[in-house]
């Protein structure tokens, strides 16, 4: 059997003021046109399907678009990321179950949804994003002779643990392979700056271990076959006994994934080991990073300059006036423009705290701008601390 691994969609991302829904738009051309091609037997859609809990009303219909040409082709499982309000993306997800299937109950977690029959059976154990303030106790278990349930630790990796746990009890009676859907931050993966944090008390992280014993002490006698994760934004690999891998997001969210190879994965478990194919996602829009004096960046302008979506850096020591008029002028979709000339490297520099403000002053204006103040700027300078230590006495 086959199957497309996507996730993080983000429907609705605006990206420093600018909407990218034309651009989700025509990804989700790409991505029913390579479902058509590709003919799979399922679509997992691994999480942050949209990008904020309450969804607009443009990003609700993109989806809605999608799904209804994307169940022409396949059956799509899906799974509510941190991004998503689970209650709102499992809307109706009683009602149309043949050829969409919502798990956004953590009740359903155990419950899978089943690709064939007999041996041949693929089993697909959805774990919606696991909030562990809510699924400690949802998860809950009780301990042999004990009726009352005890909470679980407040990590992700224990209430991840409670979940695979119940996926190594259903599986122990269900014949076929198994593939388990989550999204979760696992330790090792490389994350962008565009994932939200999901850290409790900075334990976000959930171990491979946890996988690849599902949720026991010791490696799973029957471990699963592979685990499709959402939320990290970068296509990647997790080192590990049995395959995990992030299908990453289909086009980049922020500058810090400008580089990034955008991929949708496909899965084929026909072999012992699946094998996995990477199929490029066509980019819509570029992001680029640049940095350099203001002549630099004018002068030796690149071919992209017109085009692209640019975070521009300016080193000069000295602010340039109309800085932001004429990055533009060279850059019209600049999205982010900042100064940084003396910000790195004055902290070395600068006197220490018990040193003379008036001595510290003089020293940042050699610094930022090369040369001593003048008489009138010393005047200024010199009235300036007289007249905040007199505030300061007086208070």
């Amino acid at each position: 059997m086959r199957f497309i691994h996507t996730a993080d969609w983000h429907l609705g991302r605006v990206l420093h003021d600018v909407s990218l829904e034309p651009f989700q738009e025509r990804f989700l051309d790409h991505m029913v046109e390579l479902t058509k091609d590709v003919k799979p037997d399922g679509l997992l859609l691994a999480g942050d399907v949209f990008d904020r809990a309450i969804a607009s009303t443009t990003s609700i219909e993109l989806l809605e678009d999608a799904l209804s040409r994307l169940i022409e082709h396949t059956r799509v499982v899906l799974i509510p990321g941190n991004h998503d309000s689970a209650t709102r993306l499992g809307f109706g997800a009683q009602l149309f179950r043949e050829r969409i299937e919502i798990v956004s109950r953590l009740a359903r977690i155990g419950k899978p949804t089943v690709f064939g029959a007999g041996p041949d059976a693929v089993n697909v154990y959805s774990i919606p994003y696991l909030e562990p303030d809510v699924a400690r106790r949802a998860l809950a278990e009780k301990e042999p002779g004990d009726d009352s349930a005890h909470l679980l630790e407040r990590s992700h990796d224990a209430v991840m643990a409670a979940a695979l746990r119940r996926v190594a009890t259903d599986m122990e009676q269900r014949p076929g392979r198994a593939i388990a859907m989550v999204h979760a931050f696992i330790a090792g993966g490389s994350a962008s700056d565009s994932e939200r944090d999901i850290s409790v008390g900075g334990a976000q992280n959930v171990f491979v271990s946890t996988f690849e014993n599902l949720g026991g002490e010791t490696s799973a006698a029957r471990p699963l076959d592979y685990v499709a994760c959402g939320h990290l934004h970068r296509p990647q690999d997790i080192s590990a006994s049995i395959p995990i891998r992030y299908s990453g997001s289909p086009m980049p969210f922020s500058f810090s994934e400008a580089n990034d190879h955008k991929t949708t994965s496909i899965i084929s478990l026909e072999d012992t080991r699946p094998r996995v194919e990477y199929v490029d996602v066509p980019q819509t829009y570029e992001l680029r990073q640049v940095a350099g004096t203001l002549q630099e960046l004018t002068e030796q302008a690149p071919s992209w300059a017109q085009h692209a979506y640019v975070s521009v850096e300016v080193t000069d020591l000295v602010r340039p006036d109309h800085l932001f008029a004429k990055v533009r002028a060279v850059y019209p979709k600049a999205l982010v423009i900042r100064h940084t000339g003396f910000s790195r490297e004055l902290g070395a520099h600068m006197p220490r705290a018990h040193v003379d403000p008036m001595d510290m002053t003089v020293a940042f204006f050699r610094h930022a701008l090369g040369r001593a103040p003048n008489e009138t700027e010393l005047a200024i300078i010199e009235h300036t601390w007289t007249q905040m230590r007199m505030e300061a006495d007086a208070s």
